[in-house]
């Protein structure tokens, strides 16, 4: 049986963390400043808060069938609004692009895509030494490396709508496409992965 590290449940609670208070940041400011592309990537955060928190249940009761189940439901829904959010996203991206209303980027804009691409980024690092020691925690750190890779793109988005206010849209339209990609993804992890590594209880059969 693979042996995990005794770090890693606190990292994945610092994962939900993160995506909390991220999320909720960025939701307030694109809301404020009316940038589709920053409320959609915070709602994206928010989103991978729900499977964090389950992840970190099963590594408290050992990584066997106890809470797969709710770790499937978890995903699956969370597929599903990955790609509802996606599909509004992508409507209100072509609004504000054909309306022209895309305001500038400004300096709350700036500083909430680089912090969330410090945080991400960070988190991501520390988690993909055991990514390969479980699928639930691989599939828990192929989030965080989603989520830096989208607050890259908003920040390349808030760097560019400086100058180019359409920047801010078109980058939003990357991001729904990202987003409804990964959530595909996501529902198929929960019939694959998952079910391969529930029979046996094992944290090392991953």
């Amino acid at each position: 049986m693979t042996r995990i590290p005794p770090f890693a449940p606190r990292l994945v609670l610092l994962t939900a963390g993160v995506g909390f208070v991220l999320g909720g940041a960025a939701v307030i400011q694109g809301v404020a400043s009316d940038a589709p592309v920053a409320w959609g990537f915070g709602l994206a955060c928010l989103l991978q808060v729900a499977p964090s928190l389950v992840v970190a249940y099963r590594l408290r009761v050992g990584l066997g069938n106890r809470g797969l189940d709710g770790e499937r439901r978890t995903l699956r829904i969370t597929s599903h609004l990955l790609r509802f959010l996606a599909l509004g996203l992508a409507i209100a991206c072509i609004l504000a692009w054909t309306a022209g209303s895309a305001p500038p980027s400004g300096a709350g804009d700036l500083t909430v895509a680089g912090v969330a691409l410090v945080s991400w980024g960070g988190l991501w690092l520390g988690k993909r030494r055991f990514r390969t020691l479980h699928p639930s925690l691989g599939q828990d750190a192929t989030r965080a490396r989603t989520l830096a890779g989208l607050a890259g793109l908003l920040l390349a988005g808030s760097l560019l709508g400086l100058a180019f206010p359409w920047a801010g849209p078109a980058a939003g339209l990357v991001m729904a496409a990202w987003l409804f990609q990964e959530g595909r993804t996501l529902a198929k992890a929960t019939t694959v992965s998952l079910v391969g590594c529930g029979g046996c209880g094992s944290c090392g059969c991953g």
